[in-house]
């Protein structure tokens, strides 16, 4: 489930874009007045997190200086020479108790053909947690329609 911050999320550029295309997963993070940033990523065998900041509060380089951009560069660099030297680990071992559904990024219900495209993924969830209601948003008379 922490794969999407590398594969479409926060940390697609850096990582996923960058090069760094082992099984991995991660978190960015930024203080809303952007005086810290993080990024803690992983992969099946190794977890790292890089932290930027001050020990006095001040703003990290501009606005918008986000883990995403200002840390995960430094965590990709780091694991790519680590898997430069190493085996590549292999990918996780996917429970067979868990089911996948169709959902609309967007808001979380359960996709329609009437949600667009670009708001429909497929997801993993644990048997009992999945949604469970079609999404209300995406209607065959346009967008907006509320439940």
């Amino acid at each position: 489930m922490m794969k999407d911050v590398i594969r479409r999320g926060t940390a697609f550029t850096a990582v996923w874009k960058g090069g760094f295309t082992l099984p991995a997963a991660g978190k960015t993070g930024t203080t809303d007045d952007y005086t810290d940033a993080w990024f803690i990523g992983y992969t099946p065998e190794l977890v790292t997190g890089i932290w930027v900041g001050y020990d006095i509060q001040q703003r990290i380089l501009e606005h918008n200086a986000g883990g995403g951009r200002v840390v995960a560069p430094a965590w990709t660099a780091f694991m790519r020479d680590v898997y430069d030297r190493r085996p590549a680990p292999p990918d996780w071992v996917r429970p067979d108790s868990l089911v996948t559904r169709e959902v609309d990024w967007s808001n979380g219900y359960l996709a329609t053909p009437f949600c667009p495209q670009e708001v429909r993924h497929w997801d993993w969830f644990y048997p009992g947690t999945e949604p469970s209601q079609a999404c209300p948003v995406h209607a065959p008379f346009g967008t907006g329609v509320s439940p």
